[in-house]
């Protein structure tokens, strides 16, 4: 894998739960954001409000490690397992570049 790294979590709410779980992620980012290595930690809920998505990018694998084992995770998880039907799923993905160079990696 290449660096930075980059990861897609999927959460799964349970029904009803999804403004919840942004609110955990509210409390939490801004630590998650001074975390060695964040370059983007960011949150989209899908337009059914069925899945919430976290966009992150990390500059080593080494940053990455630490953020997942970390005091903002388990804040986290102390603030919204109980709001989850499933657990989360995490992706580490690679830029594919596209096109123009401005828009075809995320940044």
């Amino acid at each position: 894998m290449a660096e930075p790294f980059n990861v897609i979590a999927t959460i799964h709410p349970l029904p009803g739960k999804v403004q919840e779980i942004v609110e955990a992620f509210r409390v939490v980012s801004p630590l998650v954001h001074q975390e060695s290595g964040c370059e983007l930690y960011a949150l989209q809920v899908d337009q059914n409000a069925e899945k919430v998505y976290v966009l992150e990018r990390w500059s080593t694998a080494a940053d990455l490690d630490a953020h997942a084992t970390g005091a903002a995770m388990d804040k986290l998880n102390e603030l919204s397992a109980h709001l989850r039907a499933a657990p989360t799923d995490v992706a580490r993905v690679d830029d594919v570049p596209l096109g123009d160079p401005a828009k075809g990696v995320l940044r």
